[in-house]
């Protein structure tokens, strides 16, 4: 059904001007020691070792199959780094990593208790990072990141575009956070700024076409199948755990599914987990959905099958209230 008035107003806030929200889902791991850089760079399926402090980048940590274990946002510091992944994935990606730790130069540190985050969201972000002295956030890269103190409180400002719309994520120490929300909502001047939920975020994140860790991105996926090979898997950094995998599908140019964007007809939720099918025969699975502002429709993500992967192609999605028509189209999707 199509959004209520709590979302359509949060929505109009982020993509019009800014709004804020708490990174609650999220946890941090800390890398420390001589070796953590040549160590990560084995395990993910990006770059590493050539990232300088204060510079970033996305990638996946897979198994020997290629299969994804983890996503994970990398933040390189002078003497450290942190990865930021779904908080759901962090026990599993503290096992995995520490499987790897041998006779490395290496230490593994759970911090995301010590810390909390806001996000400032939105074509007007740049002026509130601005207003608090962070520096300019509009030339900075994605997963670029500054050291820098609000209300007194240090903290770290990051360039990162989760939902697609331009935003700073700001992650401080637990015990001055407060205060630095309080000088955040300060900068954004008289009109305070809208705090958007997770239901909101969906909706913009589902329109960007941008996978979420577990919903979009579970252990059966590889990571090409994302479609977030230029942000996520460098092909000439060399050897890394579950490689031959990865590069035997670009070598050979097969790659069997792809995250694809699915417009359904009539408004009802459909759930995780349905049936595509076309003429017949099952080709994907629907993996989250929401009603798209842009399109005034209802909008999924999930995967199909390469040569059903096209836009415009016509789809049959199994929902629990009977069969919908859908259609295959482009992501990120144009209003």
């Amino acid at each position: 059904m199509p959004n209520d008035e709590r979302i359509i107003a949060q929505y109009r806030a982020a993509t019009t001007s800014a709004a804020t929200c708490e990174r609650k889902g999220r946890a941090l791991i800390e890398v420390a020691g001589e070796d953590r850089a040549t160590w990560l760079n084995n395990l993910v399926t990006n770059i590493v070792t050539t990232l300088q402090p204060g510079e970033g980048n996305y990638a996946f940590a897979v198994n020997v199959k290629g299969r994804v274990v983890f996503d994970l946002n990398m933040l390189v510091l002078q003497d450290r780094l942190w990865l930021d992944v779904d908080a759901r994935k962090r026990d599993a990606a503290l096992s995995h990593l520490d499987r790897f730790v041998v006779t490395e130069d290496v230490k593994l540190s759970d911090i995301t208790n010590q810390h909390r985050r806001i996000a400032i969201i939105g074509p007007a972000a740049h002026e509130i990072v601005d207003r608090v002295a962070l520096g300019n956030l509009v030339p900075m890269s994605q997963l670029q990141h500054i050291a820098g103190t609000i209300a007194g409180i240090e903290c770290r400002m990051i360039r990162h575009d989760f939902t697609g719309l331009p935003a700073a994520e700001i992650i401080a120490p637990e015990a001055g956070f407060e205060a630095l929300c309080s000088a955040v909502a300060d900068a954004a001047g008289k009109k305070p700024l809208p705090q958007i939920d997770t239901d909101t975020l969906e909706v913009l994140r589902i329109e960007a076409g941008i996978p979420m860790s577990v919903d979009d991105i579970d252990e059966e996926v590889i990571p090409p199948e994302t479609g977030q090979i230029e942000r996520g898997i460098s092909y000439h950094k060399g050897c890394y755990l579950g490689q031959e995998v990865i590069e035997r599908m670009r070598s050979h140019g097969v790659l069997a599914r792809r995250l694809v964007g699915i417009r359904i007809e009539g408004d009802a939720v459909v759930p995780a987990g349905a049936t595509l099918s076309a003429n017949g025969q099952d080709i994907g699975r629907i993996t989250g959905s929401c009603w798209s502002e842009k399109l005034q429709a209802r909008l999924a993500l999930g995967y199909a099958k390469s040569a059903h992967a096209k836009p415009d192609a016509p789809v049959t999605v199994s929902a629990p209230q009977g069969d919908r028509n859908g259609t295959i189209v482009s992501l990120p999707v144009r209003g």
